[in-house]
């Protein structure tokens, strides 16, 4: 069904609306998913507190146009899927994405951002794993044994980068 002009502006303001008001964004290229594993997608992610959206590339350049996160256009090439959400559950939808054996072979992550940064695509591994705190805590006190203090400093500057 085709859309009228004013649908697709209401569309890409609420889109705009909602990206800038977001905490992360995940752009996936998706190939081979069938329409019923993609509402399975859809169901699994909006009870982790999170939207899903497949859109024309065009119709989210232009809700992106003019904001902080206008590099993601050069991100986005093919059929995408755009997963956002304003809670802290990220590591909740890797796990839906890589740990089911329906998804993980269909799609190749894009673009991965958070409180509207680039986040480096190597992250995900650690994502995946991490579940609280308490965790992410036994991780850090693991890697200190084997870093050296000039790796320690680099980390505790990154962490305030990212407090502030």
């Amino acid at each position: 069904m085709l859309l009228k002009f004013k649908d697709k502006k209401k569309i890409v303001s609420k889109l705009n609306n909602n990206l800038l008001k977001c905490l992360f964004i995940i752009l996936i290229n998706f190939k081979n998913f069938k329409c019923n594993s993609l509402n399975i997608l859809r169901k699994e992610i909006y009870k982790c507190d999170a939207f899903i959206l497949v859109l024309r590339n065009n119709l989210l350049k232009l809700a992106i146009k003019n904001t902080n996160i206008s590099f993601l256009s050069k991100f986005i090439i093919g059929p995408s899927i755009l997963i956002y959400s304003n809670k802290k559950n990220i590591n909740n939808i890797f796990k839906i994405l890589y740990l089911n054996d329906n998804y993980k072979d269909n799609f190749a992550l894009r673009c991965l951002i958070y409180e509207g940064r680039n986040i480096s695509l190597d992250i995900k591994d650690k994502l995946i794993i991490l579940d609280n705190f308490n965790k992410s805590i036994s991780y850090f006190c693991y890697y200190l044994k084997s870093i050296t203090i000039l790796k320690i400093l680099n980390i505790l500057l990154i962490l305030k980068s990212f407090k502030t």
